[in-house]
């Protein structure tokens, strides 16, 4: 009995072997993907008492174009921005505003984001 259910073993493994598998997801963008999470949002009180540089300001845009596309957001915003602060080899960000606009010439909805890219020494 042992023996029949190794060999059945090894013949469910076997017909396995021959699969190949494909996927949509692209180990290149893994990187792109998660760089939002390269800087720590941070607020004024979290900067007291430590030494840190401004990269610069950084904006971020989340539009809606037409009906029925998806909502924009502040979130989406937001984390534009956060991806521009990582390129600028900042490790944190310190929102400013974001700003909802209706029925623009290019949105039917959008939100802006502005924040300061920072280094932050102490970290």
């Amino acid at each position: 009995m042992h023996k029949s259910l190794l060999v059945l073993a090894a013949l469910v493994l076997s017909g396995c072997s021959g699969y190949a598998f494909h996927t949509n997801l692209d180990p290149s963008n893994f990187k792109e993907y998660y760089k939002p999470s390269g800087v720590t949002e941070v607020t004024d009180e979290d900067l007291e008492g430590k030494p840190y540089k401004s990269k610069g300001m950084v904006t971020g845009l989340s539009c809606q174009v037409k009906e029925g596309e998806h909502v924009a957001t502040a979130s989406e915003a937001r984390t534009q921005a956060k991806i521009k602060a990582v390129d600028l080899n900042a490790n944190a960000i310190r929102f400013k505003q974001c700003v909802r606009l209706e029925n623009t010439p290019a949105c039917i909805v959008s939100y802006s984001c502005y924040a300061d890219a920072l280094i932050i020494e102490d970290k």
